[in-house]
């Protein structure tokens, strides 16, 4: 059996605090679902705020501590993804917003998603770039579902929905475009 130098040898994700603080976000949204599912009225506005709470500190502790990873660059916006997708999702299964919204993250989620797997696998670059109208694409999402969540007896909110559905199109439309130019780089 041949023995690996430490060149060699496949480094290990580093797990750092920024990381710890995004990995908790995945695990509050199970939490959530649940919460919701069971008619809670505080519990879920509470996680969520949490979980929002926890992209921002996210950030910041990964740039106060020079700890950016690769991992954590593909970790915050999955925790982001499916926070807000399922957060759409049940909120639309409770009529509490309606189903075209979830329609409407999920496929921008899942469209970001396959995009960033297919540049990674033709140009094996794990890059994966926030872009400013995704970065208030993800703020309006929270601030809607933040809104449903703390005034849950009341209409869906269109003032607030109407200009997030707007943002998320708008966000939808730049990735396919930095992406495609992506993709016309490669010849």
């Amino acid at each position: 059996m041949t023995k690996l130098s430490p060149e060699q040898k496949p480094k290990r994700p580093r797990v750092t605090w920024a990381n710890r603080i995004t990995i908790v976000r995945l695990l509050l949204t199970p939490v959530l679902v649940i919460l919701l599912l069971k008619g809670e009225r505080l519990w879920p506005l509470y996680i969520f705020l949490l979980a929002a709470l926890s992209d921002i500190l996210d950030g910041a502790v990964a740039r106060w501590r020079n700890e950016q990873t690769t991992l954590g660059k593909f970790l915050d916006p999955v925790a982001d993804k499916l926070l807000l997708s399922s957060s759409f999702l049940i909120l639309s299964l409770l009529g509490r917003t309606p189903l075209w919204v979830f329609i409407i993250v999920l496929f921008r989620d899942l469209l970001i998603l396959i995009g960033w797997n297919v540049l990674f696998i033709l140009t094996r670059v794990p890059r994966i770039e926030p872009r400013a109208l995704g970065k208030a694409t993800t703020f309006a999402q929270m601030a809607t579902v933040i809104s449903m969540l703390t005034f849950p007896g009341q209409p869906w909110p269109k003032f607030l929905t109407i200009p997030m559905i707007v943002v998320t199109v708008l966000s939808t439309v730049d990735y396919v475009w930095v992406g495609s130019q992506r993709l016309g780089e490669l010849g």
